[in-house]
């Protein structure tokens, strides 16, 4: 499906999918780590997994005021969310545990589910909204680079009513599980792939406003990158920066990083090999699955014309 769109495209495509997962990641404010920021995500997205692949569900349900009652929220098992998240089956049991006991999700003979009490709750709510403002400035991002094809010229009229926050945010975390998956079939490890995730983002966001063919005719050269440190990591991820600097040395003994001049980056020849190709590509597909209900649903033709009544104003 992506043989025929440049690899300019395709990086640069990834390059702001990047931006996305790790502003969602940092959204979302439950748990102690990422690793329970993931798991919840991956609760909550499965409870309502039937809403975001059923159009009339997804209209129904898609606004703020419109909250799924607890009859539609469908428990998913431990060993469901271990497999959306590639993280292993007893890890994902002990962190379900503590989450339980601390009153965030619910657990039963079916399997997980995250209640409307707390999906009510206003920091979740100002999550929704966030992860609505998030995945617009993505679409503007990739519509600027030319990332999206036809899809972006597509004439739907544009939705009417309240803005269907719930219904992007369902889709928006959708691609970020998909990429988490991704990301540790490609990589090994949840936490590697996040400090490399994140250390690319901070190698190139000085380019988020560049077209993609001005970046590179392909992937970013080495030297157009700008290196970042350990302590500017573990603070984007919220881990320890002990546990960073840990990796990013093993990374640039394995070649992934390179050391340069007020830190590391992540190394072109790495980002060449076949499996994080192959990861590029997914990347793509998946961003396209995100944005063609959006596009379906008038969503897109909604903040091209909010970006032209800003222009003319």
């Amino acid at each position: 499906m992506t043989t025929a769109v440049p690899l300019s495209t395709i990086a640069a495509a990834m390059r702001a999918s990047n931006a996305l997962l790790l502003d969602l990641l940092a959204e979302i404010t439950s748990g102690e780590d990422p690793l329970d920021r993931i798991i919840l995500a991956a609760v909550a997205q499965a409870n309502v997994e039937a809403l975001a692949t059923d159009a009339g569900l997804l209209c129904r349900y898609g606004t703020l005021e419109a909250l799924p009652p607890d009859e539609l929220r469908r428990p998913v098992s431990i060993s469901a969310v271990a497999a959306r998240t590639g993280v292993a089956f007893e890890t994902v049991r002990r962190r379900i545990r503590r989450l339980v006991a601390e009153g965030l999700c619910e657990l039963s003979d079916e399997g997980i589910r995250i209640p409307s009490r707390v999906i009510a709750r206003a920091e979740h709510e100002a999550v929704v909204k966030r992860t609505y403002e998030l995945t617009r400035t993505l679409y503007r991002r990739l519509k600027a680079n030319g990332c999206l094809g036809e899809l972006a010229h597509r004439h739907v009229p544009a939705a009417s009513g309240a803005p269907p926050v719930r219904a992007v945010t369902r889709l928006a975390f959708s691609h970020f599980l998909r990429m988490v998956a991704g990301l540790v079939r490609a990589i090994g490890d949840l936490t590697t792939a996040l400090i490399l995730l994140a250390t690319l983002r901070e190698n190139s966001e000085h380019t988020a406003d560049l077209p993609s063919v001005v970046v590179s005719n392909g992937l970013m050269p080495d030297e157009l990158k700008v290196p970042t440190n350990a302590a500017t990591i573990a603070a984007v991820l919220g881990l320890g920066e002990s546990t960073v600097s840990r990796r990013l040395t093993r990374l640039v003994r394995e070649g992934r990083c390179l050391k340069r001049r007020g830190g590391v980056i992540v190394a072109t020849a790495y980002v060449q090999q076949p499996e994080i190709m192959t990861l590029l590509e997914f990347n793509y597909t998946s961003l396209l699955r995100l944005f063609e209900p959006l596009q379906q649903l008038g969503v897109l033709n909604t903040w091209d014309d909010e970006s032209e009544a800003g222009s003319a104003a």
